[in-house]
């Protein structure tokens, strides 16, 4: 039996032997899950009044103390505990697990440089309404002859245009060669001669001493340019200005100067104005750019296809461009109502009615935290929409997941798109917002 007895003393001794050694030598890294929780629940008990600042651990939230410091679990900073997420009803948190179903995305808001857009146009060409004149005869008779012998003639200033025999100018020639009517009847015959655009130099084409005064008169043309419209021939007959409107022979327009017209959405409205170069292309001239400028906006939108009219000044010295040729156009547009320089892509954009908002990532957390931001919106450049207010260089903006995040605010009972109230004033673009690292310098990291 002492055998026996001896093993057992000798096991009992090495057993004690081996927990001294271990408490000596492994000090405090040795304390059971125990001691450890009983340290942990030490610091929780720490009591703060209500006027200091109570720090915990963002991943042990049941911590709490009145200063500063490292978490006793985790060796993690300690944080105040008013930036938690859970203590700021502004902010919406989900883990990393819930940000990857919601496939969440963020983009850092950088600034915008040489802001410019290519708009893509189509249209035609067309004459210029004031380039586009009526000839009319002016004196009343019979036309014995017509000069212009086809629609797209051109026709030079000066030249003659019809032979017209006019009894009513036969009188008054009459009236004032035999010059033995009264004052008021040879005034009257002057007046004619004038407004049937006659100069008093007609009588010298009448031949009263040989009697062979009774011919038809020349008449010449008021304008330069191609006859777009013929409206008379020969042996048709004028009016009488003083009983009617005044006979039209033809339409012409000066082609040297054409209008391009193009349509232009509503939404591309705001990076047209009048000046803007824009360059064009017609299927009859391939590879051959032709440019002009802006000179006429419409003020009113069609209200089928939501569109704008404008039209574009374009030189024509050589006659190539023609009325009616489809133009397919390019306006090199730059924005000029944008003061901070910044786009933030469509997606990101909440709409509620007139108000929009996007969700700004807050990088004073490791943990997905956001928090909503009202706009002001410019005008939209592409994919984009410029930003006047609300944002700032930097910040990380939600492109994809945004109605995600604003669904598990409502789940929450926090502000969300469809109930947050106006913006406070100060939150406003270059400016600070409590709730992101750049925006609060007081953040803890």
């Amino acid at each position: 039996m002492k055998p026996v007895y001896s093993i057992l003393a000798t096991l009992i001794i090495g057993i004690g032997l081996g927990l001294f050694i271990s408490r000596w030598w492994g000090g405090e890294e040795s304390l059971s899950a125990a001691e450890r929780l009983q340290a942990m629940q030490s610091f929780s008990n720490c009591s703060t009044d209500g006027t200091s600042v109570a720090y915990t651990c963002s991943m042990h939230p049941s911590l709490e103390r009145g200063e500063a410091g490292q978490c006793p679990a985790c060796g993690m900073k300690m944080i105040e505990k008013r930036l938690l997420p859970q203590h700021r009803p502004e902010l919406v948190h989900l883990s990393k697990g819930e940000a990857t179903l919601a496939h969440v995305q963020t983009q850092r808001v950088r600034p915008v440089s040489r802001v410019q857009r290519q708009i893509h146009l189509s249209g035609k060409l067309a004459a210029q309404e004031n380039r586009i004149k009526e000839q009319v005869a002016g004196l009343p008779g019979r036309i014995e002859a017509f000069y212009v012998e086809a629609t797209g003639t051109y026709v030079q200033k000066g030249q003659p245009i019809a032979s017209i025999y006019s009894k009513d100018l036969i009188s008054s020639v009459e009236i004032l060669t035999q010059g033995n009517s009264s004052a008021s009847i040879m005034r009257a015959a002057r007046n004619n001669l004038k407004s049937w655009n006659l100069d008093i130099s007609v009588l010298r084409e009448f031949d009263f001493k040989s009697g062979d005064y009774r011919k038809p008169i020349t008449i010449h043309a008021d304008f330069g340019g191609y006859v777009l419209d013929r409206k008379v021939k020969a042996g048709s007959y004028t009016a009488n200005a003083h009983m009617g409107v005044p006979t039209t022979l033809y339409t012409i327009a000066d082609l040297s100067e054409l209008w391009a017209v193009f349509e232009v959405y509503e939404d591309d409205l705001a990076w047209v104005e009048k000046g803007q170069r824009v360059q064009f292309e017609v299927a009859a001239y391939p590879g051959r750019s032709f440019a002009g400028h802006v000179s006429f906006v419409s003020p009113v939108v069609d209200p089928i296809s939501r569109t704008v009219e404008i039209r574009v000044d374009v030189p024509n010295p050589d006659g190539l461009l023609k009325p009616d040729l489809l133009a397919e156009a390019t306006l090199s547009a730059k924005v000029a109502t944008s003061k901070t320089g910044i786009a933030v892509p469509k997606s990101a954009v909440l709409w509620t009615g007139p108000r929009s908002l996007v969700y700004v990532r807050d990088t004073s957390y490791q943990q997905p935290i956001y928090h909503p931001r009202t706009l002001t919106l410019g005008p939209a450049l592409g994919d984009y929409y410029l930003v006047e207010r609300g944002l700032v260089t930097g910040e990380q903006v939600v492109v994809n997941g945004a109605f995600a995040l604003d669904a598990a605010a409502q789940l929450d009972g926090k502000k969300s798109m469809m109930n947050r109230p106006a913006p406070h004033p100060d939150i406003v673009a270059g400016q600070v917002y409590a709730g992101s690292a750049g925006e609060n310098p007081h953040s803890e990291r």
